[in-house]
C-alpha cells in the first residue's frame, strides 16, 4: 500500500510568503513558521558557515549585517548571481531555501511527506522564471510543480466564496498590490475554471519604490534634516544607517490604520524622530493612483473587454491598505470593489485549482461535515454569564425597591422605577449578543478546513437566532415577573423590558440571517469589530444599582455612618459616568479624559429629578452601539454595500 502524502501550495511572494497544506485525510492546515502564517521571503547568508538562514532568523540578522541579506530574491530570479557579503549568490538557491524551509514546516503539520506542489507565480511571468522556479523546487527535494498564476488563483478563491454564483463568461478585474508592483489582471469564469485574459503592471509601483519615496519625505521634513541627509544615507558606507531607516519607514507605513492615524519613524542621530501620518503617505503615492484609470484602459484593450463585462473588482495584496488606492480604483473602473484580506487567499484559491478532488469537497456535497471540536472554557462564558447576572440583579434590585398602593390589602398602583426595569430586559439581549458571537469566533477561529468553516457558519447561525429568540422571550418573562410580583397584570411592565431590548434582539436576529453571507474566514474579524461592550456595560450598570441603593435608602447599614445616601446617589451616578466614558471612547487618552470629565459632570450636576436623564443617556449611547454594529454586519455581509451608496448617491 503506497504511502500517504500531503499536498502543498506556497504563495512565495516577493516580500512574503505564504502555504496551505492538505493533509492525507482532507483537511486544509496553514504552515505556520516561527509562531506565524507569513514569513519573510528574503534570505541572510552566514559567511561563517555559506548557509542561509529564512524566516524570522533571517530578519533579524539582517539588522545586524544587512549586507548579506537578500529581501526579495524573487526579484532576482532569472537573472544574474547577486553579490551578497562578497559572495555571488544565485537566486535560485535562495528560493529554495525558503522552500525547504517552508515544506519542513508542512510535513511535520501534515505528518506527511510533501507528494504534491503548487506554486504561485506573477501573472506576467513567462517560460524562462517559471523554469527557474521549478529548479529552485528541484533543488529544496520537492516534487515538479504545478504553476498557478496569481491573478488566476484570487479570482478562484473570491468565486469559491463567494455569497452569489459567479457567471459563466463573466470577467473579473483583479489588482495584485504586491510588493513587487501593483499589477491589473483580467479574468473570465468559464465552465472549465478561471482563464487569464490580459495583465498591465504600473511602472514604479512597488514596495521599494515607494519605501524610499516616503523615507525621502521623511528625511526632508526632519527638523535640521534636509537633501543633504538623504544624498549622505544613499552613499554606500551607509547601507545599515538606511537599511535601519527603511525598516522604520516601512514598519510605521504598516502600522498606520483607523485606530493609528501617526506613528513616529526613528532617524539616524542627532535627527529627532519624525511623525508619518496618511497625509504624508498620500504624497508618496499621489503618482501611482494618477497612474491608475490608464492602466485599467490598458488592461481592458489588451483583454478585448469592456467595462460593462466586467462583474466586480478584486484588490489584494499587501500594498492594497494605502491611502487613496481603493477609492483610485473604484473611480478609476465604476465597479464594485470587494477587498481580499485573508493572507492565504491566493494560496486557497490555487489549492482549488490544483487539487479539486480536495478542494470542491466542502461544497453543497459535504454539507453534513461536522464542525471543528472547540473547548468553551469559562473565559468565553465569562461575557454573557456576568451580563445575565447583572440583569436578574437589577430585576431584583428594581423590584424590591419599589413600593405599591392598596385599597384593603388589594394593590391597585405600583411606583416602579420603569427604565431600570427597561435596562435589565437590554442587559439580558446583550447577554444573548455576547453569547451567539463567543460560539460563532470560538468555531471559525477553530475551523481548518472549507467544510469545518461551512458547519461552523451553520451552528454560528442557529445559535444567533435562538439567542435572538430567548433573550425576547427572557425579556417579556422579566415584565411578567414584575405583574407578578406586584399582583397587578397589566401591559405596562412587561412592555418596558421588551422595548429595551428590542434592539439588541433585531440585531442578533439580523447577524444570524446574514451570518450565512458572511465569508466565513472573515467572521472572526466581524466578532472583533462588533464585540460586546461588557466591561463598559457592567461598570454602567453597577453605577445605576449604587445610585439605585441611595436613592431607595437600601444602602447596607455598615456603610450608613460612613457614607450618606446623597453621597451614595452621586458616586453611584458618578460610576455610570464612568461606563458611559468607556463605552464610547476608544484611545487610552481620549478614554481617561472622557470618564473623568463625565464622572466629574454626572456627579456635580446630579439631582434625583434628573436620574432618569442619566438612564436614558446609557441606553442611547448602548444604541448608538447597536446601530454601528448592524453597520459592521452588513458591511461584511455586502462587501460592496459602500461602492453602491456612493454610486447612488452621484
Amino acid at each position: 500500500m503506497p504511502a500517504l502524502t500531503a499536498h502543498l501550495c506556497i504563495d512565495y511572494g516577493t516580500a512574503t510568503t505564504s502555504a496551505l497544506v492538505s493533509t492525507p485525510d482532507g483537511r486544509w492546515l496553514p504552515v505556520v513558521i516561527d509562531g506565524s502564517v507569513t514569513i519573510p521571503s528574503g534570505v541572510w547568508l552566514d559567511t561563517s558557515t555559506s548557509t542561509l538562514l529564512t524566516g524570522a532568523a533571517a530578519d533579524n540578522a539582517a539588522r545586524v549585517r544587512p549586507d548579506a541579506w537578500l529581501a526579495e530574491p524573487l526579484r532576482h530570479i532569472g537573472g544574474e548571481a547577486v553579490p551578497l557579503a562578497g559572495v555571488a549568490l544565485d537566486p535560485v538557491e535562495a528560493v529554495a531555501a525558503v522552500l525547504r524551509t517552508v515544506a519542513a514546516h508542512a510535513t511535520a503539520s501534515a505528518g506527511a511527506s510533501v507528494g504534491g506542489l503548487t506554486l504561485v507565480v506573477p501573472c506576467w511571468w513567462g517560460p524562462h522564471r517559471r523554469h527557474q522556479l521549478r529548479l529552485a523546487a528541484g533543488k529544496a527535494g520537492l516534487p515538479e510543480p504545478l504553476l498557478i498564476a496569481d491573478a488566476t488563483a484570487v479570482a478562484t478563491h473570491w468565486a469559491a466564496w463567494s455569497a452569489t454564483p459567479v457567471k459563466t463568461g463573466s470577467c473579473t478585474l483583479v489588482i495584485n498590490a504586491e510588493a513587487s508592483g501593483f499589477t491589473l489582471a483580467v479574468a473570465q469564469h468559464t465552465d472549465d475554471g478561471v482563464h487569464l485574459l490580459a495583465h498591465h503592471t504600473i511602472l514604479d509601483s512597488d514596495a521599494a519604490h515607494i519605501d524610499a519615496t516616503l523615507a525621502e519625505l521623511v528625511v526632508l521634513r526632519a527638523p535640521g534634516a534636509g537633501p543633504q541627509v538623504w544624498e549622505w544615507l544613499a552613499a554606500p558606507e551607509q547601507t545599515v544607517a538606511r537599511h535601519q531607516l527603511l525598516d522604520a519607514v516601512r514598519a510605521a507605513k504598516d502600522s498606520l490604520g483607523p485606530q493609528v492615524p501617526r506613528a513616529a519613524v526613528v532617524l539616524p542621530d542627532p535627527y529627532p524622530p519624525v511623525v508619518l501620518d496618511h497625509e504624508v503617505l498620500g504624497v508618496a503615492t499621489t503618482a501611482l493612483r494618477q497612474r491608475l484609470p490608464e492602466a485599467v484602459t490598458q488592461v481592458l484593450a489588451a483583454a478585448d473587454t469592456r467595462r460593462e463585462d466586467l462583474n466586480v473588482l478584486l484588490l489584494t495584496g499587501g500594498q492594497a491598505a494605502l491611502p487613496g488606492v481603493a477609492d483610485a480604483a473604484i473611480a478609476a473602473t465604476g465597479l464594485p470593489l470587494i477587498p481580499i484580506a485573508r493572507t492565504d487567499a491566493t494560496a486557497d484559491g490555487a489549492m482549488r485549482i490544483a487539487a479539486p478532488h480536495v478542494a470542491r469537497m466542502p461544497g453543497p456535497v459535504a454539507a453534513d461535515e461536522p464542525a471543528p471540536q472547540v473547548k468553551y472554557r469559562l473565559r468565553s462564558l465569562l461575557a454573557p454569564l456576568l451580563l445575565a447576572f447583572t440583569a436578574l440583579t437589577m430585576l431584583f434590585h428594581t423590584l424590591e425597591t419599589a413600593w405599591t398602593r392598596d385599597n384593603g390589602g388589594v394593590p391597585y398602583a405600583a411606583f416602579v422605577e420603569l427604565p431600570q426595569l427597561g435596562i435589565s430586559g437590554l442587559l439580558i439581549a446583550l447577554a444573548g449578543w455576547a453569547n451567539g458571537t463567543s460560539v460563532a469566533y470560538l468555531l471559525h477561529a477553530a475551523a481548518t478546513t472549507p467544510g469545518e468553516l461551512a458547519a461552523s457558519t451553520r451552528i454560528a447561525r442557529r445559535t444567533l437566532l435562538t439567542a435572538a429568540a430567548a433573550t425576547l422571550a427572557l425579556a417579556a418573562a422579566f415584565g411578567v415577573s414584575a405583574s407578578a410580583h406586584f399582583d397587578l397584570y397589566q401591559d405596562t411592565f412587561p412592555r418596558w423590558p421588551v422595548l429595551f431590548a428590542l434592539p439588541v434582539v433585531v440585531l442578533t436576529a439580523i447577524a444570524g440571517l446574514l451570518i450565512a453571507r458572511i465569508p466565513p474566514a472573515d467572521i472572526p474579524s466581524w466578532v472583533r469589530d462588533c464585540h460586546t461592550p461588557t466591561v463598559a456595560t457592567l461598570v454602567a450598570a453597577l453605577g445605576i444599582l449604587i445610585n439605585s441603593a441611595g436613592t431607595s435608602g437600601t444602602v447596607p447599614d455598615i456603610l450608613q455612618p460612613v457614607l450618606s445616601l446623597a453621597t451614595v446617589e452621586r458616586l453611584g451616578i458618578a460610576i455610570l459616568g464612568i461606563g458611559i466614558g468607556i463605552l464610547i471612547t476608544r484611545g487610552r487618552t481620549a478614554r481617561f479624559i472622557a470618564t473623568a470629565g463625565l464622572a466629574v459632570a454626572f456627579a456635580v450636576l446630579y439631582t434625583f429629578h434628573t436620574r432618569d436623564y442619566y438612564l436614558w443617556a446609557f441606553t442611547t449611547v448602548i444604541m448608538w452601539w447597536v446601530l454601528t454594529a448592524l453597520v459592521h454586519t452588513i458591511r461584511a455581509a455586502s462587501p460592496t454595500i459602500d461602492t453602491r451608496i456612493r454610486q447612488l448617491l452621484r
